[in-house]
């Protein structure tokens, strides 16, 4: 970057620095007074000028005709001496000769009566009869026959008169004549004058061309000129800037150029600089017609103006530049007319005597057309042109105008007579003199002053900030005592004070400008210190020789430090925001290089193995250990190894990795180092418990995986409700010019109109659905910021420094995410929730700010206790509230947390679930083992082939712990809803998959429920020769052969569906208890059994073991043929003789050998059925269905010393009506009850009573030593302290009266946030006087009824609660009274809930009632409090200045104002001793900045203390008011001696007053911003705002002599009227008084 490069973009910085801030805006009201005042005195000068010396206006004075003998074309006219010659041209025909009178005519101008007449003038005898000059003429047509006049010139003493001769304008000859200094001879000289009347320069200027040494190359290189604008016409575009930049081809202004490929040097450039103007003349390659451009260093703006290539003159005096058409002026100011100035070029300036005006004009040779422009000198505007074809200036300044009406030929000849001001000098001289002051100045003098006076005050009137234009004006004020002496005159003239006081005003701006500078200076060296640091660091960011996670975690978090410290440095003023990006741009691509670095060797194999070693090292301890004692240390060891992990993980999750493969590659590392850990902890916590008997703390953590969401691209290119306008308009637009062009076609015109109307409704709908895209995004990106926000305070809540604050507000993920939030919102159009939710944010990170103060000097043990005062320590509620659920006594009762409010639920839905109401997974149940669901689950996903799973992969693996572990840990990760935690219960489903597997390949069908399959072989025993089942063994063998070989069981899935629908039919007919999903495993079964070859039916060993036992039992007692004969009876009744055998077994299983074989009494049914009846092939599996995992690491009641027993068909049984019934009930009961909450927590508004204190709330020296210590004595009193001190007689009630601003409900909205108090605040005027009873259903309107509700449920809560009642002036003393019980021993108080009444007890409760309120009512009589109540209450005038603290009072006026003030804001987040010692230095002490805890630069420390100062004047005004508003609401009526006064001095007045102060205020506009406030205050009272103000002026000492005079009459009259009884006075009262005052006013005569 080049040094003007820099030098330019430090300039704009500082331009908008000073712009943005107050102190300028309080600098530019007073320059705006100032150049106000000046136009004022301005105007009156030029005033008294114009009746000194006259008004001079270009007007038309008059208009007259000359008439010619032929018809002719006129030409010119010409004045010298008395005469006019008028010239042009006559077209005779076939005359042979042109005679002189066919061109040239005489005239004498000639006033009659006030009318002007032209009189001819007969030409013997004059100039035009002198012999040689006819000859000269007589040649000319001779030999020229169309010879033609051009134009008639008087200049230099000759008068000029010039014919066309040839075809170009250029051919000329010239007649010249000498005039004579007294303009009465006149000579002929000759025919060869063609050089005097050549037209002056179209420049009064010189053009230079660039040439290669002003090529500066680059990426977009360009043309330098004077260093100060760049030119290039690469690219496309001719491009000018105003920074020496080649990094990009931007500027300040582009059009485009004909030839795209040019190169730098192909252009012709050529410029001139004219005072503050740089003109530009540019011919881009291959272009025939230079464009003309005009670069204003001051505005830097560009201004492209061709016709000054026809002709360029400077304006007197620098004013800047005309040319045909228009003018532009050096500050900026550019305008054009609209006639057509072509071929138009410079002639001659004319300038008036008087000096104010000047006249240019311009003149087409060809047409002989002229354009006259006045330019008035003191308004700096050029009036419109005068057109015409020729003119003459008489001596008094007389002007006659023709204009050609056409180019036909005609007789008669109009023209104008204007009076101007350019009279000639003898006129001029021949004007009596004057003596007086200005005439001793002279006429043109004072023009050129007033002019540059007018000047000045349009500069100053210039909004735009620039320190280039500052320096100007100061220059040219400067100038002007240089220039014009009379100024300094104060006798006549009193522009010196004036003039002085905009010097001053503007050198305080480039103060301001020079106080940026310092202070950006300040900000540069931090800039450079924090370059340093980060050049230093990474220079060490190199991984490549990195052997050690520890290194890479390190480097990582010095990236992060050096992110938090580039936040640090955004607090600085004017610091480079730029460059602070471009490094954390630069920072974070190098902490994703080494992020990566860190991924891939995370990634290696060694990487975690020192964490795999200490597990091991674990492992071995733990065996060796023999007592519970032994295992703190390896908790502890565990622990930190954990916390390691912990922070390893949220490192990676915020890496950045090129292929996602690698991060999940290294979150499967961490995974499994997690895994054994918590193995690890799951075994040390087994031992622990087996050693000690303890209960185990469960286990937490699941680690989830990170995953988003896309958005879908438009559609159509209307993807936007404004896009959507645009392409409607267009089509509109397109219809439009259809129906004009076939408006004759009522068929098209039908078609056209029918079109529009389709597509107004197609758009307006695609328009509506687009705004309703739009509008749910913004509330989806709402809903989560919103969600984000809420979680700050808790995130912030365990940093211990700032440091970290700031990294986290920088760095981390989640304020990542607030501000791609807020951009996406942006995005979308919605900037008002944008600005809210940077509000929101910013106001967390303040609040985070001010509890990490609170944290180091309130707080103790850890936030778990806050001192109030140096006496009470109170207990700290950590608990946030919400609503719950609990169980109580068999019933579901809502609770809020952390009070005693417990409500009963009655809702027959959720009463419906109360089998759900214990459970809190869906995985799990008495019955099932969340692992064993696990375990189900993924068999049941790999025999569908579902999540990537196939039953052949998952068969191959049951050998591979790892890769079991492996895939199990993969297909429970994404499962949370489910709860398993890495490590405990993948583990566990692992090693029952191990088991189970082979236990069910072995089993084959007996997997399936006992019951299921003894319904299939009972069905197939009875049906299986109808026609319909006959075809099913074929069927399911061909069905089982596709599927084997495509893959495809569409047919055995069919198949499976005709079985389950006969067997359905033929157990409806046969009536056998069972559950639905019985009767699909017996399809499912069956269809297996009978493809296989031969056809065999298994059961199992159990059911023999209950044959053979029942058998034996009914022999012995001899009962077995009686049994087999019965039920052989009832062979055609199946139900019946199904119940038969199943009562008999059923009875038999009651024996306790047998009671664990109950599942198999079904199979036990068939075997006895078929016994006599066997036509199917049956055999008996001896296969035991048991089995035994042991080494399990979780807790389940089936789960006994680490060991699950598990039988095959009842675990299938179990699961699956656990996934198809209990976790569908379960979630739909979990929906119900989210639902019954959400409705609740609308219902009770619990958003509402969670303590939020204002984000410019000030802990400050007044509450720390005054308020909380107060507020903890009676806190102590009300709610107990912790400690061994603790009172149990509590008691009281604390009672804050203050007028209205003081911050009680901020106050004690700070007291409960911190507490962890439910914030219960009732509003006072909403309640009003008519309530007297705490029954909402006595409320008379729907406010005071809520009101009602909240107090009754900070009563029904009972515990954690501050009942905060507000305003109580505005409520009935009866009302009230209800709280003196609840405020004495008792502690009891009656209240209304759900419409009963009840008596709350709330004797040892943590329940503080605090009331506020107002010493005046809303009538404005005096407040009086219930006496019983205010017996109870410790009460505090928060307005009032307690003994001994006046000076820390004082001091709360300044701190609490400090977010009001942007000089001062910054401060409200630092060490408050930093204020203290600069309010110091403000009062005269000095001060030792090396006691300031933040680095302020000396410029820095001066703008706060300057606007300290001026805060300390109104803190005394506003202290003043508020000692008088507490004295006069104290006071009683009967004793007033004037009106009362309720103007109010607190800290909200001294909020407003703050945010209105800059540092270069005088004492002046301080007294104004007092004033003004204190006025609008007033205007707010509803009476008596007049002698508000004077009792207010008499209180800062400012009345004047007819204020004091009003004010003694106010007070008079208010005596009198009270003497008198005011409006309520009887009559006889009044006329004693008045007899009293008639009394005293003789006595007063005769003294």
């Amino acid at each position: 970057m080049t040094e003007v490069q820099q030098d330019n973009q430090q300039q704009t910085v500082l331009d908008n620095a000073v712009a943005e801030g107050g102190a300028y805006e309080i600098l530019r009201k007073r320059l705006s007074s100032l150049g106000q005042e000046l136009n004022q005195k301005t105007e009156s000068l030029n005033q008294q000028r114009l009746a000194e010396f006259g008004k001079s206006d270009t007007s038309i004075i008059s208009r007259i005709r000359i008439r010619t003998e032929n018809n002719c074309i006129a030409r010119d006219i010409v004045r010298f001496g008395d005469w006019l010659l008028f010239g042009y041209n006559v077209f005779i025909g076939l005359k042979k000769e042109t005679k002189i009178t066919d061109v040239f005519s005489l005239y004498k101008l000639v006033e009659r009566d006030g009318s002007y007449e032209a009189e001819s003038v007969d030409l013997s005898d004059t100039f035009l009869s002198i012999e040689r000059f006819v000859q000269d003429f007589s040649e000319l047509y001779t030999y020229y026959k169309n010879a033609q006049l051009l134009q008639l010139v008087e200049r230099d003493g000759k008068l000029l008169a010039s014919f066309q001769i040839g075809e170009r304008v250029s051919d000329i000859r010239v007649f010249r004549w000498s005039i004579s200094s007294d303009k009465k001879t006149i000579n002929y000289i000759d025919n060869r004058g063609e050089r005097d009347i050549a037209l002056p320069p179209a420049y009064d200027f010189e053009w230079t061309e660039t040439v290669r040494e002003n090529i500066v190359n680059g990426r977009f290189p360009h043309i330098n000129i004077l260093d100060t604008v760049f030119v290039e016409t690469i690219g496309g575009d001719l491009t000018i800037k105003c920074e020496n930049n080649t990094n990009d081809g931007l500027g300040i202004y582009r059009e485009e150029v004909l030839d795209k490929n040019q190169s730098i040097n192909d252009a012709k450039i050529e410029y001139a600089k004219v005072g503050s103007l740089i003109l530009l003349k540019i011919l881009p390659y291959r272009e025939d017609n230079w464009r003309y451009l005009i670069y204003n260093t001051l505005t830097q703006h560009v201004q492209r103006i061709d016709s000054i290539g026809q002709a360029c003159i400077q304006l007197p005096e620098d004013h800047g530049v005309i040319f045909p058409g228009g003018y532009y002026l050096q500050n900026g100011e550019y305008k054009s007319f609209d006639q057509s100035m072509n071929g138009m070029r410079f002639r001659r300036i004319r300038r008036s005597p008087n000096g104010e005006d000047v006249m240019y004009i311009f003149y087409d040779p060809s047409s002989g057309r002229l354009a006259l422009y006045n330019y008035n000198m003191i308004e700096r505007k050029l009036n419109n042109p005068i057109l015409g074809h020729g003119y003459a200036v008489f001596e008094d300044g007389r002007m006659v105008v023709f204009e050609g009406e056409n180019d036909e030929p005609t007789r008669v000849h109009p023209m104008q007579i204007w009076q101007t001001p350019f009279y000639s000098d003898e006129f001029a001289a021949q004007q009596p003199t004057n003596n007086s002051f200005l005439g001793k100045i002279g006429n043109a003098e004072l023009v050129r002053g007033i002019s540059d006076l007018y000047f000045i005050a349009r500069e100053i009137d210039n909004q735009s900030v620039s320190l280039s234009l500052y320096s100007k004006l100061i220059t040219d004020t400067k100038h002007l005592f240089d220039s014009y002496f009379w100024l300094s005159d104060e006798r006549h003239l009193s522009f010196n004070t004036i003039l002085h006081n905009i010097c001053q005003t503007s050198e305080l701006v480039l103060d301001e400008y020079e106080k940026v500078e310092s202070i950006r200076r300040q900000s540069d060296n931090a800039m450079r210190e924090a370059i340093t640091n980060q050049k230093e660091l990474l220079t060490k960011l190199y991984p490549d020789t990195w052997q050690e996670t520890q290194l890479y975690v390190d480097a990582l978090n010095a990236i992060k430090m050096q992110l938090g410290q580039l936040v640090t440095l955004r607090s600085y003023r004017y610091i480079d925001l730029e460059q602070i990006d471009a490094m954390e741009k630069e920072l974070k691509e190098r902490q994703s290089m080494v992020s990566l670095a860190t991924g891939e060797f995370l990634a290696g194999e060694q990487a975690l193995q020192p964490f795999l070693n200490k597990i091991d090292a674990l492992e071995k301890t733990i065996a060796s250990v023999t007592t519970a004692g032994q295992l703190n240390e390896p908790i502890k060891q565990t622990e930190q190894m954990s916390a390691d992990l912990d922070m390893l993980s949220q490192l990676i999750s915020t890496l950045k990795f090129d292929e996602v493969t690698l991060q999940t590659q290294i979150i499967d590392a961490i995974a499994d180092v997690y895994s054994k850990l918590n193995q690890t902890k799951a075994r040390i916590n087994q031992k622990r418990k087996n050693l000690a008997n303890v209960e185990m703390v469960a286990q937490f953590g699941a680690q989830f995986k990170l995953f988003g969401q896309s958005i879908a691209n438009a559609i159509t290119i209307a993807t936007t409700p404004e896009k959507c306008d645009d392409e409607l308009s267009r089509l509109l637009v397109q219809l439009e010019e259809l129906e004009n062009q076939f408006s004759e076609s009522d068929e098209f015109l039908n078609d056209i109109l029918a079109k529009r109307e389709e597509i107004l409704e197609t758009f307006e709908t695609h328009k509506q659905v687009l705004l309703e895209e739009r509008s749910k995004k913004t509330q989806s990106l709402l809903t989560a910021a919103q969600r984000i926000l809420d979680s700050i305070p808790r995130r912030t809540a365990k940093f211990i420094n700032a440091n970290e604050l700031n990294a986290f507000f920088i760095a981390d993920p989640l304020a990542l995410k607030i501000k791609e939030l807020v951009e996406k919102l942006r995005e979308l159009s919605d900037n008002v929730k944008a600005d809210d939710i940077e509000s929101r944010f910013k106001s967390a990170k303040d609040q985070a700010v001010r509890a990490l103060r609170d944290k180091s000097e309130i707080f103790e043990s850890g936030g778990n206790i806050i001192k109030l005062g140096p006496r009470h320590k109170f207990s700290v509620n950590t608990q946030e509230l919400d609503l719950t659920m609990v169980m109580k006594d068999e019933h579901l009762y809502l609770q809020l947390t952390g009070t005693d409010y417990q409500e009963r639920i009655e809702d027959p839905k959720l009463n419906s679930y109360k089998a759900f109401w214990s459970l809190s997974l869906e995985s799990e149940s008495p019955t099932v083992y969340r692992a064993e669901y696990l375990a189900y689950s993924i068999i049941s996903s790999a025999l569908k082939n579902e999540n990537d799973l196939t039953y052949a992969k998952l068969s191959s693996q049951i050998n591979h712990d790892d890769d079991l572990n492996k895939l199990v840990r993969d297909y429970a990760a994404v499962r949370y809803r489910e709860g398993y935690e890495k490590g405990i219960h993948d583990h566990d489903a692992a090693k029952i998959i191990a088991k189970l597997i082979p236990l069910g390949e072995s089993a084959e069908l007996l997997r399936y429920n006992p019951l299921a399959r003894s319904l299939a072989i009972l069905y197939w025993h009875y049906k299986h020769q109808t026609d319909i089942a006959m075809l099913w063994p074929e069927r399911a063998k061909t069905c089982m052969d596709i599927q084997a070989l495509f893959g495809h069981d569409e047919g055995l899935q069919n198949l499976r569906l005709e079985i389950a629908n006969e067997l359905g039919e033929f157990l409806r007919q046969h009536p056998i208890k069972h559950e639905p999903y019985h009767i699909k495993q017996a399809a499912e079964y069956l269809s297996y059994a009978l493809a296989t070859t031969p056809q065999k039916f298994v059961l199992s060993r159990y059911s023999k073991r209950l044959y053979e036992a029942l058998k034996d039992h009914l022999n012995r007692s001899h009962m077995w043929l009686d049994f087999n004969q019965s039920q052989l009876n009832l062979v055609e009744r199946i139900t019946d003789r199904w119940q038969l055998i199943e009562s008999w077994l059923k009875g038999l299983c009651t024996i306790p050998q047998l009671h664990n074989l109950a599942n198999y009494i079904a199979e036990a049914v068939v075997l006895l059925i078929l016994d006599n009846e066997n036509e199917l092939n049956i055999s008996i599996s001896e296969l035991e269905l048991d089995v035994t995992i042991n080494d399990l690491l979780g807790q389940h009641p089936t789960i006994k010393q680490g060991s699950l027993t598990i039988n095959l068909d009842n675990f299938f049984t179990r699961m699956r009506h656990q996934s198809r019934v209990v976790i569908p009930e379960f979630q739909h009961y979990q929906a119900i009850r989210q639902e019954v909450l959400n409705d609740q927590r609308h219902h009770l508004h619990l958003d509402e009573f969670k303590a939020k204190p204002l984000s410019s709330f000030v802990r400050n020296k007044l509450i720390n030593q005054v308020y909380l210590p107060i507020i903890g004595d009676n806190l102590a009193k009300q709610m107990g302290t912790v400690g061994e001190n603790r009172r149990t007689d509590l008691m009281g009630l604390l009672l804050l009266i203050s007028p209205p601003g003081y911050g009680k409900t901020t106050l004690m909205e700070y007291v409960a946030n911190r507490l962890g108090l439910i914030f219960m605040k009732i509003n006072g005027p909403a309640l009003g006087h008519s309530v007297l009873s705490f029954d909402p259903e006595q409320a008379p309107n729907a406010t005071a009824r809520q009101e009602l509700e909240k107090l009754n449920l900070a009563l029904e809560m009972g515990n954690n609660v501050m009942l905060y009642i507000d305003d109580i002036q505005h409520t009935n003393p009866e009302f009230l009274q209800k709280f003196i019980s609840l405020c004495d021993g008792s502690r009891r108080i009656e209240g209304v809930w759900q419409n009963k009444t009840k008596t709350y007890d709330l004797r040892g409760k943590k329940f503080c009632v605090i009331m506020a309120g107002n010493p005046y009512t809303e009538s404005g009589e005096v407040f009086k409090i219930p006496d019983m109540l205010a017996n109870r209450a410790d009460i505090y005038n928060l307005g009032e200045v307690l003994g001994g603290m006046d000076e820390v009072f004082a001091s709360s006026y300044i701190e609490n104002c400090l977010t009001s003030n942007n000089v001062l804001s910054p401060l409200a987040l630092r060490e408050l001793s930093d204020l203290y010692h600069l309010i110091d230095h403000a009062q005269g002490k000095p001060l030792n900045t090396n006691e300031l805890s933040y680095a302020y630069s000396q410029a820095e420390i001066g703008e706060i203390v300057a606007v300290l100062k001026h805060l300390l004047k109104i803190r005394e005004v506003v202290f003043k008011v508020n000692q008088q508003y507490i004295i006069s609401a104290a006071q009683s009526d009967k004793y007033r001696t004037e009106p009362p006064f309720k103007l109010q001095g607190s800290y909200r007045n001294m909020n407003k007053l703050a945010e209105k102060i800059s540092a270069v205020m005088n004492d002046q506009e301080i007294n104004q911003v007092i004033e003004d406030h204190y006025l609008g205050e007033a205007q707010l009272l509803t009476t008596g705002a007049e002698e508000n103000l004077l009792k207010l002026a008499e209180i800062r000492g400012v009345l004047s002599d007819e204020q004091k005079t009003r004010w003694h009459q106010i007070k008079q009259d208010f005596m009198r009227n009270k003497a008198l009884g005011g409006d309520d006075g009887d009559t006889g009262s009044r006329i004693v008084t008045q007899l009293a005052d008639l009394v005293q006013s003789v006595q007063s005569l005769k003294d």
